[in-house]
């Protein structure tokens, strides 16, 4: 049980904090609320890909058919093309209104300053039809970006699983390679060995054929031809077990080499890619940029000119901080998108082995990302308790005796932090 304590201050329209139903104590059903919030999507993603690895170590491993990969390729890079698609969308919405905000801030300046055409550009700023062309030149511009990341990631992502499969070949053709030479290895012993023991074996079949023979001959005849064949066949089969061990240790080698070599060339294309769409988003990015306010009036005074710099500096750091958090959930979701697909495409190569390692990897960013989803909630729920007069706030409790829940509060708030 977690325990958030809040200052008290009169209550606003929630409810009667001092009603003997409450006594100022209100409780928080952590878990419903971390349903509703918008990160919860990817800690579900994280639980489902834990419980993929679980269910995968506890059979034996089937590597995936081609068309088994080319579906899971398909949902993976849906996925990537709906995360996109959101963070644009967001972020389009944030530029939009901060540009609002800060033309009507510029014009707001302008107008206490006096200064000649403040109230045409104020009328241009505000105009409805002004706003609206620019906000559509802005849903082009950036849906020409997205249709440009989709292109560019899924021939990447082609490219990546043409060179996977490439490198995964040519180790086959090595393991293949090396498996025959030591069977011709084997065969050769086989043939030394029987030339070797020719003659012997020769002249003890030379002997057996004599009738005349008595039986403690030819029983002694018979275990020297199988002392022998035993003797040789000792050789083959020691020899065999060398070659297992050696095939054994070959193969986990070339796992390993074609592991390095898909991470390496997967990794080098995924720079490549992130290098084309922050270049094509510089440029988008400038060309939104271009379809905000209109010119200020000319020969403004030196003054006004700072007041309208500082409006501007203060309004792009408060859009840039404002999307970053979208960015940061868009980067998180893509993150462990890349992971899946680094892994698919090397699943056929030392996929077991590499099993825990991943799983251990998955479980720490599902915890780290529960934790800053709990933080999250518990600020705003010390917050929205501060603003109703709550004096103390029980988290992650099924109810408190005597405490008002404020799980639905909770949801809906936590609801529209991203929107």
């Amino acid at each position: 049980m977690a325990t958030l304590f809040a200052a008290a201050v009169l209550p606003g329209c929630g409810p009667d904090v001092h009603s003997s139903s409450v006594r100022g104590v209100g409780y928080v059903r952590l878990d419903e609320v971390v349903k509703h919030h918008p990160l919860y999507p990817q800690l579900a993603q994280l639980d489902d890909a834990i419980a993929a690895i679980n269910l995968a170590a506890s059979g034996p491993h089937v590597p995936l058919s081609a068309g088994q990969m080319q579906a899971q390729i398909k949902e993976l890079n849906a996925n990537l093309a709906a995360a996109q698609e959101r963070a644009n969308k967001i972020i389009a919405e944030k530029e939009t209104r901060y540009a609002k905000l800060e033309a009507a801030a510029v014009a707001a300046a302008l107008s206490a300053a006096g200064v000649s055409g403040a109230g045409q550009y104020a009328a241009t700023q505000t105009s409805a039809e002004s706003a609206q062309q620019a906000q559509a030149a802005a849903q082009a511009a950036n849906q020409d970006f997205m249709s440009y990341q989709q292109s560019v990631i899924a021939q990447d992502n082609a490219a990546a699983a043409g060179i996977a499969r490439q490198l995964q070949t040519q180790a086959a053709q090595k393991f293949r390679a090396k498996e025959e030479e030591l069977q011709q290895n084997e065969t050769d012993l086989s043939l030394r060995l029987t030339q070797q023991d020719a003659t012997q074996r020769l002249a003890i079949k030379t002997r057996l054929s004599n009738l005349a023979l008595d039986d403690a001959t030819r029983s002694q005849l018979t275990q020297q031809l199988a002392d022998l064949n035993a003797k040789e066949e000792k050789a083959i089969s020691s020899q065999r077990n060398a070659d297992q061990a050696t095939l054994s240790a070959y193969q986990a080698q070339l796992n390993k080499e074609t592991s390095a070599a898909i991470a390496a060339q997967t990794g080098s294309i995924g720079a490549q890619t992130r290098a084309k769409i922050e270049e094509r988003h510089d440029e988008v990015s400038q060309q939104i940029r271009s379809l905000g306010p209109a010119p200020l009036p000319a020969n403004l005074p030196p003054g006004v000119q700072a007041k309208i710099a500082a409006i501007h500096k203060r309004y792009q750091a408060q859009f840039q901080a404002d999307a970053q958090g979208t960015v940061a959930d868009y980067q998180a979701t893509k993150a462990d998108l890349d992971k899946q697909f680094e892994a698919l495409h090397g699943a056929d190569v030392g996929a077991t082995g590499a099993a825990a390692k991943e799983l251990d990897a998955l479980q720490k960013r599902r915890a780290d990302l529960y934790k800053q989803i709990g933080d999250q909630i518990k600020s705003e729920t010390n917050r929205i308790a501060k603003d109703q007069g709550f004096t103390t706030v029980f988290v992650d409790i099924t109810a408190a005796a005597g405490g008002y829940d404020m799980t639905n509060e909770l949801i809906k708030d936590v609801e529209s932090l991203h929107e």
